[in-house]
């Protein structure tokens, strides 16, 4: 656990009271100069930490902590349910418990080894993002797999919308975007049955940048918040949120009633995007036309030999052409 949740939690064990640095240095085996560090970032990240000569330190306002304690009562569906200060990916760990028929819940506050689409990584830092996998035995059939994604964006999205009052967007076939930034990311591994053609288990991982964050200079203009206010919504309310609208919706998956919603909140739709090919060829200019009833993207070729001609992309990457932005 990091110095600045152990901080934390120890002041909010200790609500309203000023607890002394030298206390605070000797319970948390730190030193005073490593808790007078660790309150002045937690002050900057939002948290309503004040300080006093002879005093010491205090918290005025409850934290919003990611604990199980925290998030177990606002969960609406029994689940079992891990919560990680920091772990390498909550998909990954996933993978090494089995998943039976009460679904797993393995929340963290930050990610060493965040994993992305196409072997990609998602970067994870610490207090400012949420970053959670649920884990289900499902009770469909392997045909049904490619509206897992759509319907974990949808879940997403109704989250978003209940606990940070915002409408955020969908680009195919599953980032959230809002103002015009990349704001989650999903990614859906499932174990399968050869012999039988059903999913043993589905590992759908998601991840939130909820607050202002240090992510790399290569992202710049490509990823952000949804918030620049630090703390300005709940991420324990938010994970709660996402769990219990993901759980609601995958019953649903083979009526595929979110497929409305999903072209509703699809930005990319008669828009000029780059279709990039999954053999590494260079990328294709089209158009963005709809998303079919199987949760494909029909496109329209805009160059080369295949102008005009149209297709549709069970998978792949596309993105929004500049020009056209």
């Amino acid at each position: 656990m990091s110095t600045k949740t152990e901080l934390l939690r120890y002041l909010d064990d200790n609500f309203g009271t000023y607890v002394s640095g030298e206390k605070l240095a000797k319970e948390l085996g730190i030193s005073r100069a490593a808790v007078n560090k660790a309150a002045k970032t937690l002050k900057r990240n939002g948290y309503k930490i004040y300080s006093r000569t002879s005093q010491g330190y205090c918290i005025r306002e409850k934290a919003d902590i990611l604990s199980e304690a925290s998030l177990e009562g606002l969960l609406k569906y029994p689940c079992r349910l891990k919560v990680f200060d920091s772990i390498g990916s909550t998909n990954n760990y996933a993978k090494t418990i089995e998943i039976g028929d009460t679904p797993v819940v393995i929340v963290a506050n930050s990610q060493t080894a965040g994993k992305g689409r196409l072997g990609r990584t998602f970067e994870s830092p610490a207090d400012t993002g949420l970053y959670l996998t649920v884990g289900i035995r499902p009770g469909f059939d392997l045909a049904k797999s490619p509206f897992i994604t759509i319907a974990t964006a949808v879940a997403v999205c109704h989250a978003i919308d209940e606990v940070c009052g915002i409408s955020p967007k969908i680009k195919w076939v599953n980032d959230i975007f809002y103002r015009d930034r990349k704001v989650c990311g999903i990614l859906t591994e499932a174990q399968t049955n050869l012999e039988t053609g059903r999913i043993d288990s589905l590992i759908i991982g998601i991840g939130i940048n909820c607050f202002p964050g240090e992510l790399s200079p290569d992202l710049d203009g490509i990823a952000g918040p949804i918030s620049d206010e630090y703390n300005s919504f709940s991420r324990t309310r938010l994970a709660a949120a996402v769990v219990n609208h993901l759980l609601e919706m995958l019953p649903a998956i083979s009526e595929r009633t979110f497929l409305s919603e999903y072209r509703r909140r699809c930005f990319i739709l008669g828009k000029g995007i780059m279709v990039h090919p999954m053999n590494g060829h260079r990328p294709i200019k089209a158009r963005a036309i709809d998303v079919d009833d199987n949760g494909g993207l029909v496109v329209e070729y805009m160059e080369g030999i295949r102008m005009r001609e149209m297709e549709t992309l069970a998978s792949g990457e596309v993105t929004i052409r500049p020009d056209d932005y």
